[in-house]
């Protein structure tokens, strides 16, 4: 086999928990070597394919979960393999049951689209009203096309029985001894208490001290085959073991499913949400399911993937040029860094809230910036013209930079920029002599967007080389600035 590339890989495969990436593993039909990462990007990546799609594989770091580390696992993703088109996430999930979808441990929960919602909501995310009223806030993106289209052959494959999902279970466990596989199917009953009944002892990792009659009655299935479920998927950065807000999710969103990581990513890393139930994100909760539940939804991403054509994914974008070239409509063009950028952020925008999950956006622009710093020095005229067009590439993403909406011209933004010039410079420099204290939004994501991704702004002084070079580089400061404030 021919060694592979950066450019070879068009999937992106992330996953939160070592037993998630576990599953994936398994499933890969080619385990490919190891190729160099950016410098800084800090994954640890199993690379392979599946069928004829190649497929980058990412996990969270070790015990750090929640949206602000899967949009830094994906960011950096990106900034080494260029390539990507589309991104799965894939991995363990709560699931809530209801009248319309008789969720069960070991089922799968696949992120759909609603006419509200792009398939994903963050429910922690919003505005606290009088009167105790939380009103959520904010849209996340859509699924790709390619995998919605994907989905429909997929559900109609399971509907006229030539699904192939059992036969990627089965491939798990003959790769995999059942016996000492924490991936296998558990021994533990599926219970789902009354939501007015709790874990009875909460120094016990088990349910039987619990009262069994407590439990709601279901009717048993025919065998043990996990069932797909369809629906909408809520996501936070808090674990939910609370029966009463499961259930209020429920009825407020109709979710199916409760996690912690897809909504860092959907606004930035173009993907669908694939997980498996491993509790009912009740008092009840433990890891029992984890390695089951990770398996099933690894099993359906294989499944997934194996009705995309490669050749669909081969014509469809990369991530980069859905985020920063909305008018190029097909991948085929150069990737060559010192194409002309041809978007117009000079229109009108209303003024836009930022969610956490949006500064994913910032990282993929500065990491564009980093891989032409080395033509800094060689080619000053190039650098000027480069970090212009990065400053119009976050306008775009984020239209709240109009801050004179009547004339909004190139001219105007410039000049309001040059009046700053000197607040701009102070700020520069007091990065550099103290850590900030960042307010309004998380510290994670700041420390890795000024300290990781913007670290060669600490070693250029503002004091030296071309003027337009200097102002160019204060414009984008100013916009992080913006951000940091709020």
């Amino acid at each position: 086999m021919a060694a592979k590339n950066h450019d070879d890989y068009t999937v992106g495969w992330i996953c939160a928990l070592p037993l998630e990436m576990a599953a994936a593993q398994v499933l890969l039909d080619e385990v490919h070597e190891d190729l160099p990462v950016q410098a800084n990007d800090h994954n640890a990546y199993t690379l392979g394919s599946i069928g004829k799609h190649n497929v980058v594989i990412a996990c969270l770091p070790y015990g750090q979960y929640g949206i602000a580390s899967a949009t830094s696992v994906a960011v950096q993703l990106l900034s080494s393999f260029r390539s990507i088109r589309f991104g799965l996430m894939v991995g363990i999930g709560g699931g809530v049951p209801n009248e319309d979808a008789d969720i069960r441990l070991g089922d799968v929960v696949v992120s759909k689209p609603t006419s509200t919602h792009g398939g994903v909501v963050q429910f922690d995310y919003g505005k606290a009203l009088n009167g105790g009223e939380f009103q959520r806030t904010g849209m996340l993106s859509h699924p790709p096309q390619i995998l919605l289209t994907a989905l429909s052959k997929l559900q109609a494959n399971h509907i006229t029985g030539r699904s192939r999902f059992m036969d990627f279970l089965a491939e798990i466990e003959r790769k995999i001894p059942k016996q000492s596989s924490p991936l296998a199917r558990p021994t533990q009953e599926d219970r789902l208490y009354r939501a007015d009944h709790n874990h009875v002892d909460a120094s016990s990792k088990t349910c039987d001290d619990c009262d069994e009659t407590k439990t709601v009655s279901r009717p048993s299935r025919d065998s043990n085959q996990p069932m797909v479920h369809y629906g909408l998927i809520a996501s936070s950065n808090q674990v939910v073991k609370d029966s009463q807000l499961r259930d209020q999710l429920g009825r407020e969103l109709d979710a199916y499913c409760l996690e912690m990581e897809a909504a860092g990513l959907m606004n930035n890393y173009p993907c669908l949400v694939i997980r498996g139930i491993c509790d009912y994100a009740d008092s009840h909760k433990n890891k029992e399911w984890q390695g089951y539940a990770a398996t099933v939804a690894a099993a359906y991403a294989k499944e997934l993937l194996s009705v995309t054509p490669v050749i669909r994914i081969d014509q469809t974008r990369t991530v980069e040029d859905t985020l920063f070239n909305p008018g190029v409509t097909t991948a085929s063009h150069s990737k060559d860094p010192s194409r002309p950028v041809t978007p117009n952020p000079f229109q009108a925008n209303p003024p836009m809230v930022i969610n956490q999950s949006e500064l994913g956006g910032i990282y993929l622009g500065t990491i564009r910036g980093e891989e032409i710093i080395p033509r800094l020095i060689q080619d000053p005229a190039f650098w000027r013209a480069e970090i212009n067009a990065l400053i119009r590439q976050l306008l775009l993403i984020h239209p709240q930079w109009w801050v004179e909406r009547t004339q909004q011209t190139e001219k105007t933004m410039n000049d309001f920029f040059a009046r700053n010039r000197l607040t701009f410079r102070v700020n520069i420099l007091q990065r550099r002599t103290g850590r900030p204290d960042y307010s309004g939004h998380d510290r994670q994501y700041l420390d890795s967007l000024f300290h990781h991704n913007l670290g060669w702004l600490n070693g250029f002084s503002v004091e030296e080389g071309v003027p337009e070079i200097n102002l160019a580089i204060l414009n984008l400061w100013s916009i992080l600035e913006f951000l940091d404030r709020g």
